[in-house]
């Protein structure tokens, strides 16, 4: 969790600005820091380490545990203010993963919001990135870093995408729109829902296929598209919101930084 928010910091105001917002709250200052890249802006040799890293995941079942994971706790993470916090940790926790196979390995973002107008025709879901749209009768994709692949969770099947509007989704949130919202919201019940049912739900829905479903986490994208979200999340917390926790838990109580993250057993402060 604190990972993650010191790397963006480091990034925009420097961890001087970091350590005098943690010390607000008695929280120790971070260990390490990284800075998480926009997919397009890798260079070949990081894209072909990236590449390395997610088949060695996929190879040692790592893709099929946070599908699964994901698929468990589906209603508990999602329509109430554990969405943000949940989601931060598990891609952190996919990023320490995947470090464990290369220390220099970083979970890159998608800024979606670029692509808007014509996601279809977005960079990112070409062959020489993601990849594009499933084939056939099961929707099989067959090109990207996860062409051919067969995912094993919730029991054996080809990797599938299935675009919306049949196979060309129609344009999703622009940049304006979703600035929006950092903008103008001042509660974590206010913004939690405008992001998880406009950018967070559209690329879900209009991607298809694995990323329709509980175990959306079979799909390379649903990491890219996290942490985009987390980001969008971090440009909030800036505004003053550094530690903003309120609306419903999962079983409708009242959420605070204290509230544990559901199924971590952590408080979202720490």
């Amino acid at each position: 969790m604190k990972l993650f928010v010191s790397t963006l910091a480091a990034a925009v105001f420097g961890l001087s600005a970091l350590n005098t917002a943690d010390a607000q709250q008695n929280q120790p200052a971070c260990s390490s820091v990284y800075t998480r890249p926009e997919l397009l802006s890798l260079t070949p040799a990081q894209w072909t380490n990236t590449r390395n890293v997610l088949s060695a995941m996929q190879r040692d079942g790592w893709f099929g545990w946070f599908a699964y994971l994901h698929n468990q706790w589906f209603s508990q993470i999602h329509g109430n203010s554990q969405f943000f916090p949940f989601h931060r940790r598990f891609v952190h926790d996919w990023e320490s993963v995947g470090r464990r196979y290369s220390g220099s390995f970083v979970q890159p973002y998608w800024d979606e919001m670029r692509d808007y107008r014509v996601p279809a025709a977005s960079q990112v879901l070409t062959s020489n990135w993601v990849g594009g749209n499933g084939q056939g009768a099961n929707r099989c994709v067959t090109n990207g870093n996860q062409g051919g692949w067969t995912m094993s969770f919730p029991s054996n099947h080809c990797f599938s995408r299935n675009f919306g509007n049949n196979g060309n989704p129609t344009s999703w949130y622009s940049p304006e729109y979703i600035q929006s919202f950092i903008q103008r919201d001042t509660t974590m019940a206010q913004f939690r829902p405008d992001i998880e049912y406009s950018l967070h739900g559209v690329v879900h829905i209009n991607i298809g296929g694995d990323m329709l479903q509980g175990y959306s986490p079979n799909d390379w994208i649903f990491m890219l598209h996290h942490t985009n979200i987390d980001r969008l999340w971090w440009q909030w917390q800036l505004n003053n919101r550094m530690w903003t926790m309120d609306g419903p838990n999962f079983d409708n109580s009242a959420i605070s930084l204290n509230t544990n993250i559901a199924y971590y057993n952590q408080p979202i402060r720490s």
